[in-house]
């Protein structure tokens, strides 16, 4: 089993050595989470490890695609910390489109002069086509905002449940990337694996035979163009209009989400930027921790941070 640590930022670069040592920016939540992850692993596994990779970048948002000289910088520093090295993609429109497509370009040629193949998640089908057909040397990962699998905290309960139905809980602890006819494609273009959140409701036994990556200790529950934290500040009739003046509000604000029609459930939720989570508790992670000891391709990711 590999242990990933994920950042997205060069601030965080430090983060990758001990990930389970308090910093003095993480927030309320991410200290929180941290503790329960690492307990959790230590029960599991036994003593906290060196992490094997280093994934850099944001899955969310295309404000926070970085420039190509810091990513070189952080595989550079995975190199020189013997990390293998993943970058991490958002969908993309028009202008932040040919700005990545600067950044695989440069990240291309480093990985041919070491002569290395570099994994790149992709969350965009068409920046997952445009790898495929002009970057042969990156390996395009299935990110998890392409795995369209339920993540909603209000209802995922009541379906790890022995009473809940059985054909409703087939699809809701499915995923379309591991159906027949999906199956047949990733076969076809040599997918590496597939990006998924650890969900509340569990999985069904058909993931098995595929190479995944499952992410800790924040899952995904939606994400979106429409960025609350950067139209904070507009008048109201201006909220939600075109592409908001973000000034990466995201870094300094987090929300927490309560619905009072929804009392008893046990994941909090949080909104950072455009997309918004669930935090982990230490029973979800350490059944997903144990289901993935049994996987010998299964990888762990963990966020230190809120992952915007």
């Amino acid at each position: 089993m590999e242990f990933a640590v994920a950042i997205q930022s060069l601030r965080d670069m430090k983060l990758t050595e001990k990930p389970w040592k308090p910093f003095d920016y993480q927030n309320e939540i991410e200290a929180q989470t941290q503790t329960v992850f690492f307990e959790a692993w230590e029960t599991v596994y036994g003593e906290k490890r060196r992490p094997d990779r280093l994934y850099f970048g944001s899955e969310f948002c295309q404000y926070r695609l970085i420039s190509s000289a810091a990513v070189l910088k952080v595989l550079e520093y995975s190199q020189r910390n013997e990390l293998a090295f993943t970058f991490v993609t958002p969908y993309v429109h028009n202008a932040k489109f040919h700005a990545l497509t600067t950044i695989l370009t440069e990240l291309q040629q480093e990985a041919v002069r070491v002569g290395e193949e570099v994994e790149v998640v992709v969350n965009d089908w068409g920046v997952y086509y445009h790898i495929r057909k002009q970057f042969p040397i990156l390996r395009p990962v299935i990110g998890r905002l392409l795995n369209k699998v339920i993540r909603d905290p209000r209802i995922a309960d009541y379906y790890d449940n022995e009473d809940a139905p059985p054909r409703a809980v087939n699809v809701v602890k499915g995923s379309g990337l591991v159906s027949e006819w999906f199956g047949r494609f990733l076969e076809a273009v040599d997918t590496v694996r597939l990006e998924f959140d650890e969900v509340i409701q569990g999985f069904g036994q058909e993931m098995e035979s595929h190479a995944l990556s499952f992410h800790y200790p924040f899952g995904c529950v939606a994400s979106g163009s429409a960025c609350m934290v950067g139209f904070m500040d507009s008048d109201k009739k201006d909220k939600f209009r075109g592409d908001p003046n973000c000034k990466q509000q995201c870094q300094r604000y987090t929300f927490e989400l309560k619905n009072k029609q929804f009392t008893d459930m046990t994941h909090r939720i949080f909104q950072k930027g455009n997309t918004a989570f669930y935090a982990h508790n230490r029973t979800l992670i350490e059944t997903g921790l144990r289901r993935l000891m049994q996987a010998g391709t299964a990888r762990v990711v963990y966020s230190p941070r809120l992952p915007v």
